[in-house]
């Protein structure tokens, strides 16, 4: 039976709520049971399988950056820290090293404490998983979802690996499950506030989010149920403002303290550097990302939205002079960020991010089965019902959109993983209903979506 939605419990008859409570109970007792277990591999998997992986560059910049925080000497180069000479930065986004400066203040920061963060956002971003297919595909179906992020070898590597994907992920998962509820149960003002403020923090992981703005929050307001179309355009313009509210802040003390009004400088300006030249638009390197592409075309000693700048210039002439590449290119890196390119290539690449080798080649055994049953499901859910289903398309669309203006890496994907866990349950969910039609057989009853979650 599917866990009703809470505010319809005092439209039942007492006794059937009390059935309805019992119900809700087991199901969050489950969910408990599937949360440890993935917590449980996350441990095993930073203190076993990474044990001897050390950090990886980026990984070891929030750390620094984290413990800058931490000590009260604000967001600066890293580097700097060591020098004396403290000189502020908008390189990256903000709101990673500040769960890391929290982190880190409650926990330590050594190598095993920066990557054991992962397990609070893990948690995070299997209950939301849970909470979007119980609202959209079912009840039982959702702990399946729930447990294929538990066991993710995917998320597990993100979750470890103190980078970004560890705050994006549940972040961009409460995102779609903020607007599948005002879809089904209408945009309030409020509902408004908290899908625009959530999606403003999920842009401060990684900047690309910004596009959860465009392809989520607004679709919503145009389609959301609302008593009135005047309360629905209010509740979108405080999504927009809260939005705004979140980023606004950030985007003005870059614009006072390096001289660029953005959410971060040099990560999205190595990224376009490293994905648009020669190596990258041929040969074994095709769709991909290399760090002597950014090396060539930096401006040592300039100031940071100089080189920022200067990185992005490069970028466009190369584009501008090799379109003729792109019809190669473009597929090469949306393959590559699903995880259909040549493993022995790509797989290297994934290690150097401090990853484990074995683990990654777990990883690209099982993501084909994620994908390919994600996305099935995905397609079937929201063809049913697509005006309070749709959301849960967005995150792997902006996945092969950031690919396609970028370059191709799985943990780019991450953010989609849960969506496709959705799918890959309502995939089963429906293989099972098929097979006790014909059957007549029924080993687990599979409820029809609910308005809960």
């Amino acid at each position: 039976m599917a866990v009703p939605d809470a505010d319809a419990d005092a439209a039942v008859p007492p006794r059937r709520a009390a059935l309805h409570t019992g119900h809700r109970n087991r199901w969050w007792a489950a969910l408990a049971a599937v949360v440890a277990v993935g917590l449980g591999v996350r441990l095993a998997h930073v203190l076993v399988v990474l044990a001897d992986v050390p950090p990886g560059l980026d990984a070891v910049w929030y750390s620094l950056q984290g413990g800058s925080l931490r000590e009260g000497t604000g967001y600066v180069v890293p580097t700097t820290l060591f020098t004396g000479e403290l000189v502020p930065t908008a390189g990256f986004p903000p709101a990673y090293p500040v769960y890391q400066a929290l982190w880190q203040t409650a926990f330590g920061a050594g190598p095993d404490s920066v990557r054991l963060s992962g397990l609070v956002t893990a948690a995070a971003t299997i209950v939301l998983t849970a909470l979007v297919a119980r609202r959209t595909i079912g009840s039982r179906p959702a702990l399946l979802a729930a447990a294929v992020v538990a066991l993710d070898p995917a998320l597990v590597a993100v979750d470890g690996s103190g980078m970004s994907e560890t705050l994006s992920v549940p972040l961009c998962t409460a995102v779609v499950l903020l607007s599948c509820r005002a879809l089904s149960l209408g945009l309030t003002p409020w509902r408004g506030i908290a899908l625009g403020a959530v999606a403003g923090a999920a842009a401060l992981t990684r900047q690309d989010l910004l596009g959860l703005l465009p392809l989520l929050v607004l679709p919503v307001g145009l389609v959301a149920r609302s008593p009135a179309a005047a309360r629905r355009a209010t509740a979108t313009a405080l999504a927009l403002v809260a939005a705004t509210a979140v980023v606004l802040p950030w985007v003005l003390r870059n614009e006072r303290e390096v001289g660029s009004a953005t959410i971060s400088t040099l990560s999205p300006a190595s990224v376009l550097a490293g994905s648009n030249c020669d190596p990258t638009y041929e040969g074994e390197s095709l769709g991909s990302w290399e760090f002597s592409c950014v090396a060539a075309a930096q401006l040592p000693g300039e100031p940071e939205a100089v080189e920022a700048d200067h990185l992005e210039a490069a970028a466009r002439r190369h584009v501008e002079a090799n379109l003729d590449r792109l019809p190669l290119v473009v597929p090469a890196r949306v393959a590559r960020v699903w995880s259909l390119w040549d493993p022995r290539d790509q797989i290297p690449r994934e290690v150097e991010e401090a990853r484990s080798r074995r683990w990654q080649q777990l990883a690209w055994l099982v993501n084909p089965v994620i994908l390919l049953g994600g996305a099935w499901g995905l397609v079937r859910t929201v063809r049913h019902r697509p005006r309070t289903t749709f959301p849960l398309l967005v995150p792997p669309l902006l996945v092969s959109a950031t690919a396609v203006i970028s370059y191709g890496n799985p943990r780019f994907a991450a953010i989609a993983h849960p969506m496709l866990a959705v799918g890959l349950a309502a995939t089963a969910a429906g293989l099972l209903s098929a097979w006790r039609r014909r059957t007549g057989r029924d080993p687990l009853r599979w409820p029809s979506p609910s308005g809960a979650g």
